[in-house]
Formats: C-alpha cells, sequence, structure tokens
C-alpha cells in the first residue's frame, strides 16, 4: 500500500484545527443562544450538576479551599499581562510566531469572553457570593476560557520549545499548563460561583479563540521552534 502524499499529512494538523474550530464555535453558539433566550432550557442541567458538586465538595471542603486558591491565582486580567510578558520574552529571543500567537489569544481572548459576559449579562449561582465577592457577570466563565487559550495555550508553546530545543523542563512545565488549563473550569464548579454551561461555554469560546489564533500564524508556526542563536556582534 503507497503511502499518503506528503501534502496530506502536513494538511491533516491544519485540516483537525479547523474541524475543532467549527465544533468550539457550535457549541459557544448554541449555549450563548440558548443562555440568552432565558436559559430555562438548561437550567435542569445546570442545577443537577451544581447540586451533586456541592453534595460532596462542601462537606469536604478541602475542594472548595483548592479551587478559591486556584481562583486566586489565575484571574483573567493578570493572566493576561503574564502572557503578554512570555510573549516579550520570546519576541526577544526569536520565537517572533510564538510571541504573536500568545498576544493574539491574550487580547481575542478578553476582548471575546468579556464582550459576551456584557451582551449575556447572566446572573451568578445562589450563594456564589459566599465564595468571592466583587463577582460580575456569569456567561461564559471567564477563568474557563482563559485556563484554555492562554494557560494550554502556554502550556503547547513550552512543549514545542522544549523539543525543539531538547529542553526536558520546558517540556514537562508545558504539559503541567496543558493539564491545569481545563482543571481551571473545573475548579469553578467546585468553588460554586459558575453554572456547569458557564465552564462549558468558557472552554469553548476559549478554544475557538486559540485555534483562531494558531490558523493564523499556522505556516510561521509550523516552520520550526528551533531557538536561533543571535548573530555575533561585529
Amino acid at each position: 500500500m503507497s503511502s499518503p502524499p506528503a501534502s496530506t499529512t502536513v494538511d491533516r494538523p491544519r485540516r483537525l484545527a479547523v474541524a475543532g474550530l467549527a465544533v468550539s464555535i457550535l457549541v459557544a453558539g448554541v449555549l450563548t443562544f440558548a443562555v440568552a433566550r432565558n436559559g430555562d432550557v438548561l437550567h435542569g442541567f445546570d442545577q443537577a450538576v451544581t447540586e451533586f458538586i456541592r453534595s460532596w465538595a462542601d462537606p469536604l471542603g478541602w475542594p472548595v479551599d483548592v479551587a478559591h486558591l486556584i481562583g486566586l491565582l489565575t484571574p483573567p486580567g493578570w493572566s493576561s499581562v503574564a502572557a503578554l510578558v512570555l510573549a516579550l520574552v520570546l519576541l526577544r529571543a526569536r520565537h517572533g510566531a510564538a510571541a504573536g500567537f500568545l498576544t493574539i489569544c491574550a487580547f481575542l481572548g478578553v476582548l471575546v469572553t468579556e464582550g459576551t459576559k456584557r451582551l449575556i449579562d447572566r446572573q451568578r449561582p445562589p450563594g456564589a457570593e459566599a465564595f468571592e465577592s466583587d463577582l460580575g457577570e456569569s456567561f461564559p466563565s471567564g477563568h474557563s476560557a482563559v485556563g484554555i487559550y492562554l494557560y494550554l495555550a502556554t502550556g503547547v508553546v513550552l512543549i514545542q520549545l522544549g523539543r525543539a530545543n531538547d529542553r526536558a523542563w520546558q517540556v514537562r512545565l508545558g504539559w503541567v499548563l496543558v493539564v491545569l488549563g481545563p482543571l481551571i473550569g473545573v475548579s469553578r464548579l467546585v468553588l460554586g460561583v459558575h453554572w456547569p454551561s458557564d465552564v462549558i461555554a468558557g472552554w469553548a469560546y476559549g478554544s475557538a479563540v486559540t485555534l483562531v489564533a494558531a490558523l493564523m500564524l499556522w505556516e510561521p508556526l509550523r516552520r520550526g521552534w528551533r531557538t536561533v542563536p543571535a548573530d555575533p556582534a561585529p
């Protein structure tokens, strides 16, 4: 059996990214439409999942404390600033495509999620203020979205850089961020400050932003991650 053409092999990841983007937009769109229409269709699902999580998280206590700590350490605003600082470091190290990728993720992610929050203006679950103060709109979950478009995205960048430059510590740190990213959304459910549909929508919006940024810079990102030494001084 003949092997597939090289062009087909190269294009397969891009096709998967496009398919993932389509699914992410579909999920985000359906949930946004449902919540905008008063959210009654999601009430049973949201209530059932919330009650299940409260039934074991509250009696144990420590999962709520851990979730509260995660929320304090991963606010969307400061996470975006940290991503932009990392982007500057990458730019200085001659990784312009990776720097551009994280910059687009940070700006587009904040714009999309905060804009949707203002548009939908969904209320938080009852009692959410007991866990965190100064809470804004609930849909979509900003922490859940930032877990994907910044933490997971940064993890992927570190994994690629680490593999290309034979830095095992970078790869390990990247995988920690890849795992942490979605767990930030889970922590918002354990803490009781978001409905499950808020978190799922946050993941969908975050995935869409990440994939848009990746597709915008696909060729520069694909060409390689190896660090190029700076030109010697004359």
